[in-house]
């Protein structure tokens, strides 16, 4: 009786343990990215518009993930515009997992500016002036 007892009680105890990390919600904006190593001035570029992309990202266990490329989707999107780069870009995401380690989901937004560099900043950037 005392070893059903011992074992219903430590039963218990690791199911409320396991009980938050079951299954979790978290709705959060991503980490950003987007710190500029030059200063930028409005004559050094033409804004041409906002590019955006969306997915899902999936990780299986530790090792496997997959849909985690936004930054890649913007910038290719931008120079479909025919921009240089991007700038301001924001990750918005909404994760959900299950056993922390088991199954990992999140639905990323992701948005940034397409900008074209003007003749100005490119020849100052070819000879190393700010």
């Amino acid at each position: 009786m005392k070893h059903v007892a011992k074992a219903s009680i430590l039963t218990l105890v690791l199911a409320s343990t396991l009980v938050g990390c079951i299954y979790t919600s978290v709705k959060a904006p991503g980490p950003v990215n987007n710190q500029t190593q030059y200063l930028l001035t409005t004559e050094d570029y033409k804004i041409l518009g906002t590019v955006e992309a969306e997915g899902i990202y999936k990780a299986y266990g530790p090792f496997v993930g997959l849909g985690g490329q936004g930054y890649e989707e913007l910038y290719s999107k931008a120079k479909a515009m025919g921009a240089d780069e991007i700038i301001n870009h924001v990750f918005e995401v909404e994760g959900y997992s299950i056993f922390l380690i088991v199954y990992n989901e999140a639905k990323w937004h992701a948005r940034a500016t397409a900008i074209q560099y003007t003749d100005k900043a490119k020849k100052s950037a070819k000879t190393g002036l700010q």
